[in-house]
This record gives C-alpha cells, structure tokens and sequence, in this order.
C-alpha cells in the first residue's frame, strides 16, 4: 500500500486552532501554546517556543493541565455544606446552591466577624500568579497569615536576597557559569524557579560548555545523579559546609580582594558592638593603609587598593575591625578539620571544591557586555535553596551562602550569582536603591513590610515580632495552643481561603490542625478541586481553572523579564468565576471595593501610570486586570498580548549585571543587630513575659557556626529525616491528577521511605520492612527503601507520601504526614526571619504489620510491586 508522506508527518491533533497562553500548574510561569478542536475540546497543551524563558520547554506538571481542565472531579457549582461535622473524609453532604446566594451567605459570615473585630478573620490567599488576590486581607484591614507561602517557602531566603541583590530569589547566572555548586536545591534540574525553564538553561551550559556539577546534599537528587560529584552531607549543617569553604576561601588568599574594597562594605570599620563606627554625622570609616589613618568611606583621598581588609584599628577611642577581619576570625573555628564533625564531608573533599570553585571564577578577569560596560567574569556560583536554608538559623544559614558567592566577587556578574525579581512592573523599572554612606539599600520586605510591634499582638502569628522576616503560619498553633502566654486577645473564627491547603502544607501536627479547622466558625474555599482544606469549607465558591482565565504575570524568571499573558483557552465549562470576579463581588458586598481598588493599583504598581488605576466604585474583570499589566509593562494593548502570548525577552545586561553599580553590597548586614536592639527595647517596654526566652541571638551581620537545636535532641532520635520533591511535585498541586500519580507511583522514590543500606544492615533492617518513625513531635509509618543514595544518617521521606485521608478518592493516603513530625515552637524558629526547620531527628522501629488504622483503604505501599509484604520481627532499633 502506497502511504502519503503527508499522513505520516501528522500527528493525532484533530482540526482546530492554537493558542498562546500561560501555564499556572506550578507558582511560576512557562509560556504555552494551547491546541483547541473545533468542538471546543483541549487536546494539548506544549511549551511556547517564541518565550526565551522555557524556549518550548514544559514540565510534566505543564503537559498535564489537560487533566486538572477536565478533572470529573471538579467543583462545577456552589455549594453549602449540610453536614455540621467536619473532618478528613466526612462527607460534607454539598448542596448545590447558586452564585448570588452563595456570595450572601459567605459576605455576611464574613461581615459578622469584620465588624467586631477585623482581626478574627484568617487568610489563606495562596495564588501566587495573582498577587492581587493574595493582598485582598489589607482591604478590610487584616494582617493575619494562614498559608504556606510564607517560611514553609523560602522563609530566610528572600529576606536575605534582599539585603545581598534587592531581590526576592537568585539564581546562578547558567548563560557563563562553569561551575555550579548545587546545595540542597533543585534549581536547572527538578524543582524551584520555573523548572522548565531552568533546567533548559542548565542543559545548554551543560551540554555547549561542559559546565561542571557538585550537588551538596543528604539525598542524592536529580542534580545529585546528573552531577560530576555528589557530596553526602549531614541534614541542617550546610552552613558549616559554607562556611568551611570560605575558610579556605579567606586562609588561602583566594578571594576577589578587589571587588571585595570597590563593591562591597567588607573595609567598614565595626566596633565590638557589631555597629559600625561613624563620625557625628553618621558617616562610617574606612582605615586607609596608605597613610596610616582611618578616614571617611567617601573621603576624596582614598583609593580603593589602599582599603583595609584586615587588622585591628582604634578610631576616636574605639577598637574596631573591617568587616572582613570579624568575618575572618569567625571563620578561624570553621575550618574543613572542625567542620567535618558536623557535616561528616572530609576535609580534603572541601579544600578541594574550594579551591576549583575559586580556580573556575577566574578572579581578575572581565567581560565586556553588549551595552559596552565591561565587568568582572566569575564563572562560578554557589547555589542552593529550601533544603540547606530551611533550618533555625535561617537568616546567618543563607547569609554564610551568599558570602562564599561574595568572596569570590561573583555577585551579579556573568557567570555568577544575579538576584531575581518578582516582578518590574515597568520595563525600565530598577530594583536596586542606594542607602546610607554609599551602601546599596537592602530590602529585606520583598513580599511587602510586616507589620508593626504590638503587645498584645495585632497578629494570631506574631509577624509584628519579626520585623526583617516573612509570615511565618506555623506560629498561629502557638496563638492557639498558648493564648495566654503569647497575648492573643482575639481568636479568628472565619477562615478564607482560596488556592491554598494549609492543613496539609504547614508543619505541625495534623490533628490539633484539624482542631483549629473545626473550631472556626466559617470557613469559605475558593478552589478548583477538592483537597484536605475544602473538606473543611461551609461553602465551596468554585472558581474556573487556568485554561478558562485572563492573566498577566512576571513571576521570578531566571534569565529574563518580562509579562507572561494567560488567555481563555475555552469558556468555563462549569458554573464558576474567576477569582477576580469573587473578590470584588465579596468586595463589594462587604463595604471594601473603594479599598480593594486601591490594594491592586498598590501591589500590581498601577500608580506608576495613573490612567491605569482602577477607580472608586468600579468592580473589575479578570480580562481588565491582564490589560493593565500588559500596558504597564510596555504599553502593548491586550490584543498583541493574546497573539504573542508574552512579552519576554532576555534580561536587559543593565538590570541583570551590576544593577547597584556605584553602591556598595552589604557583605556585613549592620540592619540586622539595628533591628535586633530595637525589637529588644520594644520588647522590654512593653514587658512582654517571655522576652528573656525570645531568640534575638539570631540577628546576627554575619553568619556563626552555632549549631542548630535539631542537632541537641535526644541520643535515642538516631537518623536525621528529610523530606524531596521532584518535578512533577514542584509546589503542589499535583498528586490528584492521574497522570502525575502514575509517574510518581511508579517511582520507588516516591514510594518507600528511603534508607542507606548499610545502616539498615547495620541497625537490622530490611527492604520492605514496615516501620514507624518518631520524631520528638510526631510520627508517621511506611515501608523501608534501601539504597546506597543518602547520606548513611538519614531518612528520605518523599513529597507524595505526605498525604492524609482525603475526599479526593484520587489522593492516596499513605502512612502519615512528614510536617507532623516537624516542630512549631520558637525553640527550632529562627527569631529574625520567622523560618522554621524542616527536618528533623527520628528513630526508627519495625512493625510485624501495619497499624488497623492504614488497612481501611488503599496506601501508596501496595503499589510497590517490588516489595513484599514481609513480616517482620517486631523491637526497637
């Protein structure tokens, strides 16, 4: 039979049109390109070639959308619970009602509370791609914070980016970067900043340049197994690892000593107060080697090669040190030898990496850019994200980061270390302001200020105790637990929630959790499916999904700027409404359009151009909010949008390389001890009772080698557990849509709790063993998986086994919850940026079968082929 070529270059795509769009099935943003029929039917969905960012590329999560668009279990109408008990898989017994009494009910519920007091309601706005929806609590004049998007994220990460670049992430600059050092993060491989994204940028250096991989970390990950070099480390001790590298950094001579006295505040002068020394007018000094004399830091005298570095110095009567020299002797204890005996790395292993990390910089060298500057080339980078930096010490664990990057001066320089915005808003907008005696201004409030010290606390999370860090949601189980000890003069009895499942995502114990669900007295969800959140809700508002929704966004793209536009692919195909639409009915109805106007002209930078604000008495659509982000960006109306899809080009040189040229970077953080003494006054004056227990240690300018309290639990608490994502979990949103279940179900990964093989010989375990694992906070149970890929201290626990029993029959329940197992008290919360840590110590013991609870149903367990169901001798190891 002859065969026309034509037919065989087909693919299976019925007749139709495509679409430029783009994906919200993670936080971030790949432009796609969506396949419609000509009976209104998507049938895929791809990457956006045209987009620089993901050039074409998407991730499982991104092909998948089709599944989450046509989920037979999705919301398709209001509901009202009928059914006054709630919990894990109790049927709420919905009742269908419609949108106009729906938005009444949850007005008034939510209008009872709002006028006795605007503090009893509990946000949970987690759309990350709408910053608009998730600030709606200031327009009634709420602070409260109950998602995870807050130091369940990058808690220590962001405030610290923003006193290093003025920004909100970083990323390795992989367009030159040589060597890439990955700590504990996911980032060009398997998860974090646009996934897609990065990992197309990390395989072309890869793949074009050669460019050399070390992952650092307890599990060997992604980048672990495609890496030159995978190093084993000890869980929560990165930062020794850090700062082990720089003491060879600092003791070898191999620092960039020039960027170090042009660019960076490293020759200020400290005085054993850790403040720097100033004249009366507030101007700090600089010792001046040439002449033997410290001088102003902007005295026309000074040359830059005469800036000392090092040496004890007496200014006006006080001793004082350049702030590399503190930093120097503090390094002089965090030698590879000392260091090994927290992170188990040998020293020969650090002393090398470090020494080629400073080889591959090529300090001294420079590159002239297309815009005609020319500028240092460091092409190497330390990269790292939530598994080394979400620990106690968060604030000095990504500050001993950062400064290993500094040391090398590749701070915003081709090839090395560049900040990452959130958004611009406008194209010529700069992130980067100047400070005082010619510092850049480090801005710690990337997600906007928190607010102010109050005692009794305004917060039920007490963010007006941190005032450098991020909402930590974890802390309202202390408000809720402890009322009397930690002021709560109120207690929150209506929770909102949209695009956000707390009750799964925050550490903690699940059942006082569900406690705290249960004794609110409303609770409304604006979502798009059942999760673990909306077995909880009194009315479901169900909101249309990605593919039948208006957006402009800028979301933290790696390499480039620029709006990604999201257009409706098909009309909504149930009875549901944008979010936008939700939230200003609701608005309305409360009395708080005029203010929810002004909280988006504010968040989405409206004001920058005045005939873009919305006005009083006006509600908004969808469609309306995506014009205006479009226009403010580049004056480009929404019809050029919807044929382009994006406005992404790569990052302009100017915004991306030296954004700060001529300000000094905060190689010391003197705002920290600032903040520090002043939240101890506040503290003091208001005599708050457990101001002596506060962690105010924590405020510290630069990173020490005090061990965190996860490494103080009990001897019995024998391995450290961790817990990992992969792509297709890159935040959530996942494990309800079948086609992401079948790849992670297949994947002994995501199915076993992982385990080194010669300490479960060591200890007495097997593969297949069913065990239970307790941490001093809570305990979860599951199958041993032997491998020889993690670190011989520790437990792997992964992402998809962190379910409880939901609704959602597609969910599979497994035997707990890791979170469970983490703490929530301030003893493991590190006091400037509220992050909490995310392992923890467990011990381990076998069981002969599993509990009667886990039989009721399916776990994620029998899908292990490969495992048997052996029994056991039962004991503790």
């Amino acid at each position: 039979m002859q065969v026309n070529s034509r037919d065989i270059n087909q693919n299976s795509l019925k007749p139709g049109k495509w679409f430029n769009s783009t994906c919200k099935m993670c936080l971030h943003s790949c432009s796609t390109r969506v396949h419609v029929t000509a009976d209104g039917v998507i049938n895929k969905i791809e990457g956006n070639p045209t987009n620089p960012s993901n050039a074409g590329k998407l991730c499982p999560k991104g092909n998948a959308g089709i599944m989450r668009h046509y989920d037979p279990q999705r919301f398709q109408q209001p509901l009202r619970r009928t059914n006054p008990e709630k919990g894990p898989g109790v049927d709420p017994k919905w009742e269908p009602i419609s949108w106009e009494e729906a938005l009444d009910i949850t007005a008034r519920e939510i209008k009872k509370s709002l006028d006795e007091d605007p503090r009893k309601i509990m946000p949970s706005l987690e759309d990350f791609q709408k910053m608009h929806i998730w600030f709606w609590p200031l327009a009634i004049g709420n602070h409260n914070f109950y998602q995870s998007g807050g130091t369940m994220c990058g808690g220590a990460y962001h405030p610290l980016n923003g006193y290093i670049h003025s920004a909100f992430g970083a990323v390795n600059d992989a367009k030159y970067c040589n060597f890439w050092i990955s700590n504990g993060a996911g980032d060009g491989f398997s998860s974090h900043l646009h996934a897609a994204a990065a990992s197309h940028w990390v395989a072309k250096a890869r793949i074009e340049r050669g460019m050399k991989v070390v992952a650092v970390e307890p599990r060997m990950s992604i980048a672990g197994a495609k890496a030159e070099e995978w190093v084993p480390i000890r869980p929560a001790t990165d930062r020794h690892f850090a700062m082990s590298m720089s003491h060879v950094l600092v003791y070898e001579g191999l620092c960039d000593y020039v960027f170090l006295r042009k660019d960076t505040n490293a020759p200020y002068l400290v005085g054993p107060d850790q403040f720097f020394v100033r004249n009366a007018d507030r101007q700090i000094y600089v010792w001046d080697t040439a002449d033997n004399c410290a001088k102003l830091w902007n005295d026309p005298s000074l040359k830059n090669e005469n800036l000392a570095l090092e040496g004890e110095y007496v200014v006006n009567g006080v001793k004082c040190r350049p702030a590399f020299q503190v930093y120097k002797d503090t390094l002089k204890d965090a030698s590879p030898e000392a260091m090994e005996k927290i992170t188990t790395v040998p020293p020969d292993t650090v002393r090398r990496i470090a020494r080629e990390f400073a080889k591959e910089a090529r300090i001294g060298e420079t590159m002239t850019l297309e815009d005609g500057r020319t500028v240092p080339f460091r092409p190497a980078a330390y990269n790292y994200y939530r598994g080394a930096q979400g620990h106690k010490t968060g604030m000095m664990t990504n500050h001993a980061f950062q400064l290993t990057n500094m040391l090398i001066g590749n701070i915003d320089h081709p090839g090395g270390r560049c900040g990452v915005t959130i958004t611009d808003g406008c194209v010529d907008n700069n992130h980067c302001q100047p400070g005082e005696s010619g510092q850049m201004l480090g801005t710690p409030h990337q997600l906007g200020h928190m607010p102010p010290f109050s005692w009794p606390p305004n917060e039920y999370h007490l963010a007006g105790f941190f005032p450098v860090g991020v909402n930590g949601p974890h802390l309202n189980m202390l408000s809720y637990l402890e009322p009397e000890k930690y002021g709560s003069t109120f207690k929150p009895d209506v929770l909102v929630n949209c695009h956000s499942n707390p009750v799964w995502a925050i550490q903690g114990p699940r059942d006082k959790w569900l406690q705290f669900l249960k004794d609110m007295r409303f609770i409304v969800c604006v979502d798009v499916i059942p999760t673990e959140m909306t077995d909880f809700a009194d009315i479901i508002l169900p909101s249309s999904d990605y593919l039948e929704t208006w957006n402009g966004v800028m979301i933290e793209p790696p390499y480039t700027e620029g709006i990604c536009f999201r257009q409706p692919i098909t009309p909504p195909i149930y009875d549901t409404k944008s979010e936008e639409e939700i939230f200003f009915e609701l608005s309305e109805r409360l009395g708080v359009l005029d203010q929810y106007n002004e909280v988006i002209n504010m968040i989405l930078g409206f004001n920058q151009k005045p005939h873009l604000k919305l006005e009083p008495g006006k509600k908004y659509t969808d469609r309306d909010i995506a014009e205006r982000v479009g226009l403010l960006w580049n004056d480009k109306p929404i019809e050029w949008y919807m044929e382009h899809g994006h406005s992404s080009t790569e990052r302009r040189l100017d915004k991306w390389y030296r954004p700060w040229d001529g300000m000094r970077l905060l190689f010391y953080i003197e705002d920290l001890p600032v903040q520090r003494e002043i939240l101890r006054q506040q503290f003091e004056e208001a005599q708050v009772p457990f101001r002596n227990e506060w962690p105010f240690e924590d405020y510290q300018p630069l990173p020490t080698t005090v061990l965190d309290p996860i490494h103080l639990e009990p001897a019995e608490y024998n391995l450290y557990a961790i817990t990992f994502k992969d792509i297709q979990l890159n935040f959530g949103e996942s494990l309800s849509n079948p086609w992401i279940k079948d790849i992670t179900y297949r994947d002994p990964v995501h199915t076993g709790l992982l385990l080194n093989r010669a300490t479960a010989e060591k200890l007495g375990f097997a593969d297949g063993d069913i065990v239970l694992v307790e941490s001093p906070y809570g305990r979860l149970y599951g199958r041993l998986a032997t491998t020889e890929s993690i670190h011989h201290e520790t437990l792997g626990v992964s992402n998809a086994l962190s379910r409880t029993k939901s609704e959602n029959r597609s969910v599979l329940m497994s035997g707990g919850h890791y979170n469970d197992m983490l703490p929530y008290d301030m003893r493991n919360t590190d006091g400037a940026t509220g992050q909490p840590e995310t392992s923890c110590r467990v011990k381990i013991t076998k069981l002969d079968d599993w509990p009667d609870f886990l039989k009721h149903g399916s776990t994620v367990y029998d899908f292990v082929d490969s495992i048997q169901n052996a029994k056991g001798k039962g004991g503790q190891h």
